[in-house]
């Protein structure tokens, strides 16, 4: 077990003052430096060691931050032995001097940050992490000019220059003072991504590199999969938001950053049921054509054991370090592994604590925290381009390996085919996740601690954009009549007890206000989270101490609340609407749209690709008979007589991909259900036969979920999946509009009515004691930033 102490380490004599000195508050160590000797040993690098930081704690007004720098710089420290300057670490002006310092600002404080810059290896010969995101004024490129890896300065671990307005050199990480950096932070930036992967930011000035951060930086498909070749498995954690990527790379992202060996398996079938590829066989859009196989309990989430966590692992051959191809499921005792600035920075600090106090027990546990682990656990992918589809490809061909995931505002509904010409239809858009939950439970993502998607996710109201309609319309449509079809299509969503081993969910892009479904629905899951809690404490209580440990369920739920709006408010536009690239650049393509139906809303043509004549040419015989109903709102009895039902009597035709979108690279044919063609008494079956008729959405199989097979579908089976998903979007957009403004229920305020509920629940069995963080977008700084438009 890597957890326990060595025997040097157990057998150690234990100083009861290092024991007291790390809960000591910042406030009382320059007293106890005072001491004596072995007290200033222990105390004073706990002083130094963020100085910064500790200054905040001690009491320093943050309107007196560049005087009080100034004197530091300039008087204290030029006066400070060559000793103790070295037991500062860490520099960390993320909250510091962010605002003119009132009566004592000067133009000679106000530049002491900036001259002081320039020398800080020199004063302080040890830092290792250095965090300036925030200060235009400090220009990192003094940083490349250092040495390192002599007797007088120490080469930096962590380095954060988010939004550093300075573009970096090409050359600039080839410094011997950066070639140490495990965790860089380069969001926001100017400057190519493209430029920079092939000269210096890669694992060959960036040995130790772990955790990378680039946020903001333009960067395309061809860029990310530059930089997922250059660093394949040497990163734990990436975060790629708000660039222009697409579902380009989802299979170039799963074949270089993920571990090569998967860690699902079914020895956790009973429980949580098991994965079965009947034939390997898959498509490049899709990814391998996985069934979940579901036990007495896995579907239901009743098993007996369900809230225990996993037996130990027992090995002969003991193993401190995995190697780069390995992965190992979880236990699901342990908390996600922390891979912001300041995690990483506590994690820093204390093995450099350790050295400095002499102390082995921290140091080892310390670095163990950063071992590279052989492939990425935390993804971040909010603010790009991806649709529905292409994140969950990526959740289906991944490992099992992801402890953190982040993609909030993928694409998932568009206009349908346009049956009826209509040349004045509205173009609308929906985001969020749909059908989905399946990909999260423990059977694909065992490993999962974390998870922020869209409020969809459990609501299943997604958010939508209309072209012409205000938000409060659009709302009233998400609402009142895409919420009902998504309930038909897919029964099904995520409750608490689709995965125990999830601590910490955040929904995001909740709207302010709400006619009612958004409310409900997240209330129906603060419930069950109370259910949840009483559930665990049962299996807690039931062990008595005896046997596995006990999950602890969700503890956190993260409410990201969009700004408030009135009715009237003339607002239209989505995040998505506007793309300013293509406005300069007209030639550019939508390529995050390509999965989904190739229509356009206006009744033009579809695009004429390849795959689509081909499938024409496959389906000659579409053409309407004239004994079918014009429309799917009038057929209401008989069998189907268009194509695959006039020339097809079975439930099931035979359908094969192209060559080149076969996930093995070989040819293949599988057999695709259709239904018998004959109305029943499942509408969403009905519908979907209806739509199978439309060549244009016979172009993408696959497997069933659970929620296809809740809503009806035969188990095992393989169905068209656009014919599917086309049915949560209204046939007449322009109809479904004035029907939804026709209902009269007024919007309640979201945030007020959660509120109300907590209140009403507190002392009663819906009681939840987990923490819920509350954030809401102010519309001052929303919708006019240029994230927010990107």
């Amino acid at each position: 077990m890597a957890d326990l102490p060595s025997y040097e380490e157990a057998t150690a004599e234990t100083d009861w003052l290092g024991l007291a000195a790390s809960y000591l508050p910042t406030p009382s160590l320059p007293a106890c430096c005072l001491v004596n000797r072995r007290f200033y040993s222990l105390f004073a690098p706990r002083l130094w060691q963020d100085p910064l930081s500790a200054i905040r704690q001690l009491g320093l007004d943050p309107n007196d931050d560049l005087a009080w720098y100034r004197r530091f710089i300039h008087k204290h420290v030029p006066r400070t032995r060559p000793e103790t300057r070295s037991l500062v670490r860490s520099l960390d002006f993320r909250f510091f001097a962010l605002r003119a310092s009132g009566l004592y600002s000067t133009e000679a404080s106000e530049r002491a940050i900036s001259e002081s810059f320039r020398q800080l290896p020199q004063l302080f010969p040890n830092l290792v992490c250095l965090l300036i995101d925030g200060h235009p004024e400090l220009d990192p490129a003094h940083l490349a000019l250092q040495q390192a890896h002599n007797d007088t300065v120490y080469p930096l671990q962590l380095l954060d220059l988010a939004h550093c307005p300075q573009e970096l050199s090409q050359k600039f990480f080839r410094s011997d003072y950066l070639s140490s950096l495990v965790y860089l932070d380069v969001s926001h930036v100017p400057g190519s991504m493209r430029s920079a992967l092939l000269s210096s930011l890669n694992p060959r000035c960036l040995p130790q590199l772990q955790v990378l951060k680039a946020r903001g930086r333009e960067m395309d498909d061809d860029t990310a999969r530059l930089l997922f070749q250059t660093f394949s498995r040497q990163l734990w954690s990436l975060d790629i938001s708000q660039n222009k990527l697409t579902d380009a790379i989802i299979n170039d992202l799963a074949a270089h950053c993920f571990p090569a060996m998967s860690i699902r398996s079914g020895a956790h079938f009973e429980k949580e049921g098991k994965l079965t590829r009947p034939k390997d066989v898959g498509t490049l859009s899709h990814g391998p054509f996985d069934f979940i196989e579901e036990s007495d309990f896995s579907m239901s989430n009743k098993h007996p054991e369900h809230y225990l966590a996993d037996a130990p692992m027992y090995s002969r051959h003991h193993q401190d370090e995995l190697q780069e191809w390995q992965a190992v499921r979880s236990n699901g005792l342990d908390a996600c592994r922390g891979d912001d600035a300041q995690s990483l920075k506590d994690v820093i600090l204390r093995g450099a604590l350790a050295a400095t106090t002499g102390d082995p027990r921290p140091s080892k546990s310390a670095a163990r925290e950063s071992l590279p682990q052989g492939g990425l656990t935390h993804l971040y992918l909010n603010g790009n381009r991806f649709t529905v589809s292409g994140i969950e490809r990526l959740m289906r061909i991944s490992p099992g390996t992801i402890e953190h995931f982040e993609c909030d505002y993928p694409l998932c509904l568009r206009n349908r085919p346009d049956e009826d010409d209509r040349n004045k239809a509205r173009t609308m858009r929906g985001y969020g996740y749909t059908n989905s939950f399946h990909l999260f439970r423990p059977v694909f993502s065992s490993n999962l601690r974390s998870l922020r998607v869209h409020h969809s996710f459990v609501t299943r109201v997604p958010t939508l954009s209309v072209e012409g309609a205000s938000m409060a319309s659009s709302l009233r449509l998400a609402e009142a009549k895409i919420y009902g079809t998504v309930q038909r299509a897919y029964p099904r969503s995520f409750v608490p007890d689709t995965n125990p081993r999830l601590r910490k969910l955040i929904l995001t892009n909740i709207p302010a206000r709400s006619s009612g479904p958004i409310i409900d629905q997240i209330i129906r899951f603060l419930r069950l989270l109370a259910q949840q809690q009483r559930q665990v404490r049962g299996a807690q209580a039931s062990l008595r101490g005896r046997g596995p440990s006990s999950l602890s369920g969700l503890q956190v739920l993260g409410l990201e609340v969009e700004p408030d709006f009135s009715e009237d408010y003339s607002y239209t536009a989505s995040r998505n609407d506007v793309d300013f690239d293509a406005l300069l650049d007209p030639t550019s393509d939508d390529v995050a749209d390509d999965s989904y139906w190739d229509i356009t809303s206006r009744g033009n043509a579809s695009k004429n690709t390849r795959k689509e004549q081909v499938q024409a040419q496959a389906s000659a015989s579409f053409t309407r008979n004239s004994s079918t109903p014009s429309s799917f709102g009038s057929w209401a009895t008989g069998r189907l007589k268009s194509y695959p039902y006039s020339e097809n009597h079975d439930e099931y035709v035979t359908w094969q991909p192209e060559l080149s979108d076969s996930w093995t690279g070989n040819i293949f044919s599988v057999s695709i259900w259709i239904g018998s063609g004959e109305l029943g008494t499942y509408s969403a079956i009905n519908e979907y036969m209806w739509n199978v008729q439309d060549a244009r959405l016979r172009t993408r199989i696959g497997p069933v979920t659970p929620n296809h097979v809740a809503a009806g579908v035969p188990p095992g089976s393989y169905i068209f999946l656009d014919a599917w998903d086309v049915m949560t979007v209204p046939r007449n957009i322009e109809t479904a509009l004035k029907s939804a403004a026709a209902i009269a229920a007024p919007l309640k305020d979201v945030v007020a009515a959660i509120k109300q509920f907590r209140l009403g629940a507190r002392g009663t069995a819906e009681q939840w004691d987990g923490r819920i963080e509350l954030v809401r977008a102010n519309i001052a700084t929303h919708y006019e930033s240029s994230e927010y438009w990107r």
